[in-house]
């Protein structure tokens, strides 16, 4: 797989399909990096298809803009990293949906950004974040979501252990 730069969320790329003023902010944030999209990414854009019943030209045109980004496959390792962001927000009383678990763990595998514009992603330690949200705010640092010792997930650290 060729190494992507950042990767990105749902609503980003959905913004960017839309060409609206915040599709165009985040086209210029990313400007020329390689960028990555995750299958579940992909689901969630082809279920807006499915429920706006899009018809066979604009659903091309979904497919020519995908086919910008690389596709990042499935891996036991985000899946891992992914169930345990999931489970640790929820002990902390925060809800993390299976599809912004599964990004955030995918930039994490990767060690790379995520480009993003949900602060539903804010305090997981470790992640790096690309936004133009203006009241996007990092809490990695004396967050109770970065107390205790380091979450391990396999053989890969992926930063500090949520609190209970």
């Amino acid at each position: 797989m060729k190494r992507v730069e950042l990767i990105l969320d749902t609503d980003v790329a959905s913004f960017m399909f839309r060409e609206c003023e915040r599709g165009a902010a985040y086209s210029e944030l990313i400007g020329e990096s390689r960028a990555g999209i995750t299958l579940l990414s992909i689901a969630e854009l082809r279920a807006g298809v499915v429920l706006k019943n899009w018809g066979p030209q604009k659903i091309a045109s979904l497919d020519a803009f995908l086919s910008r980004f690389l596709l990042i496959e499935a891996s036991s390792e985000i899946a891992n990293i992914s169930g345990g962001i999931r489970a640790c927000c929820e002990q902390v009383g925060r809800a993390v949906s299976w599809p912004d678990a599964w990004i955030a763990a995918t930039a994490l595998w990767l060690d790379v950004p995520l480009v993003a514009h949900d602060r539903d992603l804010e305090g997981i330690p470790g992640l790096r974040v690309l936004t133009v949200h203006k009241h996007w705010q990092v809490r990695e640092e004396g967050s109770i979501l970065s107390e205790g010792e380091p979450l391990w997930l396999g053989e890969r650290c992926v930063g500090a252990r949520y609190a209970a």
